[in-house]
């Protein structure tokens, strides 16, 4: 494998072409397309194609310190003889490099080793202030209160221009909808959700958002397309930065947080823990007995079982989309 040529893609401004070997200067908001091409026989295969910057170390053998990457998925034909493919990685300039130079890139094939690892040395320059980030919102979702068990972490950025940039208060309501029914659309359930604004760029705005939820059948990427679909967002681009496995320790219940709780909430969360209540005797209860009853349920669940994570859809669900808790309303 050979890398080819390179592009720096800046917000709002065309790709700018780049020789190998030739020095680079990248910023934060920055993304360098790294073009190769190898050669390939045999079956018809999926792997990724990974980009990296670090630094080279020689000993005690030749490795490269990853400080970013990136990856994406490509397809290569079947083929009886070899051929050679083209193809491309980008990788955007995030706040996970600090400002350096002489900076070193890779790109591998994960699945296809045989094809090699080209690397260029010294070859880069990070200049600029990494991203500031400053919290506009922190929403815990009812299921938190309730929920115990395997969950998911996902941390990803995308990047807006000035004309795409949408008001605070619309963003913080649009984006938990849009989280909560693209993942109960795929099964799983909006635990905790984070939203970080950073406007030092004069052109664009980065947003960093951290998303935990109950585990997802379908991969993290497809679901954020899914969520900027629904919100109507171009970005410039979005990067996944991390996506871990944990294990969610359900979030204390005070009364004052069940008193914000609306009624078909109350009575979601309390069939969402016990399944087999009658929902006409729920009905019939005032809000306080209801809360009550919710305070008795979740007395006696140690731990919460993850089975009731696959209970979806009917009544369990309804009501809860306004019972979300913002603890953040403000820049803090």
């Amino acid at each position: 494998m050979n890398i080819t040529s390179m592009e720096v893609i800046r917000p709002g401004v065309a790709a700018v072409g780049v020789l190998p070997g030739e020095k680079i200067e990248l910023t934060y908001g920055d993304t360098l397309r790294v073009n190769v091409s190898f050669d390939y026989r045999g079956l018809g295969r999926e792997t990724t194609l990974e980009g990296a910057i670090g630094k080279l170390h020689v000993f005690p053998t030749e490795w490269l310190e990853v400080l970013l990457k990136s990856g994406t998925t490509i397809d290569i034909p079947e083929s009886l003889e070899f051929t050679l493919y083209e193809r491309s990685v980008e990788i955007p300039i995030t706040s996970d490099i600090d400002p350096g130079t002489d900076y070193d890139l890779s790109v591998s094939l994960l699945d296809y080793r045989e094809a090699g690892h080209p690397t260029e040395v010294d070859v880069i320059d990070i200049v600029g202030i990494p991203p500031t980030y400053e919290r506009i919102q922190h929403t815990i979702y009812p299921w938190a209160y309730t929920f115990e068990g395997d969950a998911e972490t996902c941390i990803f950025e995308f990047t807006l221009t000035p004309e795409q940039i949408p008001g605070t208060e619309w963003l913080r309501e649009k984006i938990v909808d849009s989280f909560v029914s693209k993942l109960e659309e795929e099964g799983s359930r909006l635990l905790e959700l984070k939203v970080y604004e950073d406007t030092t760029p004069l052109f664009w705005t980065n947003y960093r958002v951290e998303v935990t939820a109950t585990a997802s059948p379908i991969s993290w990427n497809l679901i954020i397309i899914g969520v900027l679909a629904i919100l109507f967002i171009v970005a410039i681009y979005f990067t996944i930065k991390l996506i871990d496995e944990v294990f969610f320790k359900r979030k204390p219940l005070s009364e004052e947080i069940k008193k914000a709780f609306s009624r078909d909430t109350l009575i979601a969360m309390i069939l969402d823990l016990e399944p087999e209540t009658p929902p006409e005797t729920l009905e019939e209860k005032s809000d306080q007995e209801l809360r009550d009853l919710l305070n008795q349920i979740l007395a006696k669940k140690k731990p919460f079982p993850w089975e009731l994570v696959a209970i979806v859809g009917g009544v369990a669900v309804l009501g809860v989309g306004a019972a979300a808790i913002a603890l953040t309303a403000r820049r803090e």
